[in-house]
């Protein structure tokens, strides 16, 4: 007989269904959660169906902890593992990546897990992909499953993760359309936008090929540059990306008041990216490019949430230094963007961003 571990069940709902849908025999089901909320519940259903509730303090003594402190999630000095490890864990504070660091000691050897994550993991660079390549054996991710927490979850696109232990390259990636597209953890993933044509349009436009410079604070003696910041700006309830050229500010200064008499503070440069330009025309045609153009507003919209993506960006925004901007289709020209692509990013723009987005 297999051992299942239910590892975090808010509701309740999964070591139920594994009882009365599955048939999975109570003596085999392990449940742990340590949210005072859900263990109030859990332990009526563990004397309802028989399965083992394990006490918090046989993995770690954090329910005894500062509430603040409850979610450190160590699990430690639980030797047991299990064939098949399911978990619907906590969002907030990167809680669902400690909970899938947890697999490599809690899964037997050929063992299964499933994982409802943030759609998050797609991201590049980001904590839970990196994990997820190095230690994982992804056999497939799911996004139907964000429909069905849009109400309960505000801000994020929930994931189903299927898999076991080991490494991973590509994967098979279940679009909330249904489509399915083959991917890995190192591909530019839209996680705002997630049609099949929003993946195709990555590919084809995020071709990791520019020349930017992480920059932090130290002093940049170029010329001609354009720089890139890594927090986006929201303009008409757009997000975009901010930059600025051929200026170098040591710390944030006032340069002047408005109408209003509101200071205006120009931003030291630092903690971002730049790309060393021919001439300042050039720098000021990139930086409108990919600030204002129609192309890169739809980029920003697909990827930009509630977290900077410096990495991200820096790594994946293409070289334009010979691309020209007299009008939108210059843009799309210069990517071999179709009427149908345009038109889609067009009605991307247009549209209001529902509230996970």
């Amino acid at each position: 007989m297999m051992d299942y571990l239910v590892y975090y069940d808010p509701d309740g709902t999964t070591c139920t269904r594994l009882i009365q849908d599955h048939k999975i025999d109570p003596k085999n089901l392990w449940v742990w959660d340590n949210r005072p909320t859900h263990r109030a519940l859990l332990k009526v259903l563990s004397k309802k169906f028989g399965f083992t509730l394990i006490e918090e303090t046989k993995w770690t003594n954090s329910f005894h902890l500062p509430p603040g402190e409850w979610n450190k999630l160590l699990l430690l000095g639980y030797d047991m593992k299990f064939d098949k490890i399911l978990s619907n864990p906590p969002y907030d504070d990167s809680m669902w990546v400690k909970a899938m660091q947890q697999l490599p000691r809690l899964l037997k050897p050929g063992g299964e897990f499933q994982f409802l994550v943030p759609n998050k993991i797609l991201t590049p660079f980001t904590k839970g992909a990196t994990f997820a390549k190095e230690n994982l054996s992804i056999d497939r991710i799911d996004l139907t499953y964000g429909k069905s927490f849009i109400p309960a979850i505000e801000g994020t696109w929930a994931c189903n993760v299927v898999g076991g232990l080991g490494k991973t390259d590509k994967f098979p990636l279940t679009l909330p359309s249904g489509d399915v597209v083959e991917t890995d953890f190192d591909s530019p993933n839209p996680v705002m936008e997630m049609d099949k044509v929003d993946f195709d349009l990555h590919h084809k436009v995020m071709r990791k090929d520019n020349k930017f410079i992480f920059h932090k604070t130290e002093r940049i003696d170029s010329k001609y540059f354009c720089y890139m910041r890594p927090t986006p700006s929201r303009v008409d309830n757009k997000l975009r990306y901010q930059g600025i050229v051929n200026q170098f500010v040591e710390k944030d200064t006032v340069v002047g008041l408005t109408e209003k008499g509101k200071e205006i503070i120009c931003k030291a440069t630092k903690n971002g990216f730049y790309q060393v330009c021919k001439s300042k025309e050039q720098a000021e045609r990139m930086l409108k490019i990919y600030t204002e153009s129609e192309l890169f507003r739809y980029i920003s919209y697909c990827n930009i949430g509630f977290v900077m993506i410096t990495r991200f960006n820096k790594e994946f925004l293409p070289n334009i230094e010979d691309c020209f901007y007299n009008s939108e289709q210059d843009v799309y020209n210069f990517f071999n963007i179709n009427d149908e692509e345009i038109e889609h990013i067009q009605n991307v723009l247009n549209k209001s961003r529902d509230r996970h987005h």
